[in-house]
């Protein structure tokens, strides 16, 4: 694949575990333009599969900077998901560099992206609760990160993780450990999964990827609101993590204040999830300052973009 060759733009990368976006954003003012794609994570997909995610977005991209007429890419910021991992920064770095010969770039972890679309600065805390969690923040040149270690060993809070905790509740209703839930009856009509042995062939089936256990998250929403107490226990673990998370980044940071932007699918969409995690800030840190982000990693990965085509500096 060939460069573009045009003037006037910058590219924004959230490469996430589970799918992508790709953000334009035009010098003229014009209004940007957003490509969605696949996971860029190459701790849990193949490289080869991320490899054709990138390219896809980026013919996409072409494709649409070509309908406007033309112009030249200024600079491109990535924030991508497993960024921990020493194969990932690399990977991106020599993917995108051949794509893009010569163009400023900058490559940082999705929760930088994140910080700084949520706040649109480099201080703050971002909260993160999608199919993972992190919490990510910026105070006077120093950063910290807590959580954001992945599904098997970390990620409490996040979509994954509720999900699997409301198989784990159906399982356990099923085998009379805990009394009757409405989750039951939500996880039949929405996967047709209505036994034990349903449950168990699901979750591990080497072809289930963590997206599809995150997407039963949403089913936690109807049966808080009917006072299921296994969706409340849920709902308050998920808050209880995530506070937990919350809570490293403001201590090390010495942010008691905040500000903590919240963000992700849990976080948006889920309000007895958000409802729990204010009441434990609020007990935890009193005056903290908390509110939903102002932009998102996107928005963020493009503020990275025009830093590195200024030099270092947003």
């Amino acid at each position: 694949m060939t460069a573009i060759d045009a003037q006037g733009y910058y590219i924004g990368i959230d490469g996430g575990g589970t799918r992508s976006t790709l953000l334009i954003d035009f010098e003229d003012g014009g209004a940007p333009i957003c490509v969605q794609g696949g996971p860029l994570n190459i701790c849990s997909v193949p490289q080869q599969e991320a490899g054709a995610s990138l390219e896809k977005l980026f013919r996409q991209a072409a494709d649409a900077v070509r309908a406007r007429g033309g112009q030249r890419c200024k600079g491109i910021g990535a924030g991508v998901a497993g960024a921990a991992d020493p194969r990932t920064i690399p990977f991106f770095r020599e993917s995108i560099g051949r794509i893009f010969p010569g163009i400023p770039l900058t490559v940082e972890t999705d929760a930088a992206a994140a910080l700084y679309g949520a706040h649109l600065d480099r201080e703050g805390i971002v909260l993160v609760s999608g199919t993972g969690s992190s919490c990510f923040g910026g105070k006077g040149g120093r950063f910290h990160l807590a959580g954001g270690g992945g599904h098997i060993i970390d990620d409490g809070g996040s979509g994954y993780a509720i999900g699997r905790d409301i198989l784990s509740a159906v399982l356990k209703a099923l085998d009379k450990r805990i009394p009757p839930t409405l989750l039951s009856e939500a996880v039949q009509k929405q996967y047709g999964i209505a036994s034990r042995g349903d449950i168990i062939a699901f979750v591990y089936d080497p072809h289930t990827r963590k997206d599809a256990i995150a997407a039963c998250a949403p089913l936690i929403t109807a049966a808080c609101q009917a006072g299921d107490q296994a969706a409340l226990e849920i709902a308050r673990n998920a808050a209880e993590h995530l506070f937990e998370i919350a809570s490293a980044v403001v201590t090390v940071l010495e942010l008691p204040q905040g500000p903590i932007a919240y963000t992700g699918s849990v976080l948006k969409k889920e309000p007895y999830v958000r409802k729990f995690l204010k009441e434990k800030l609020d007990t935890g840190w009193g005056n903290m300052v908390y509110y939903e982000a102002k932009a998102d990693a996107a928005a963020g990965a493009v503020l990275m973009a025009r830093w590195a085509a200024a030099g270092g500096s947003l």
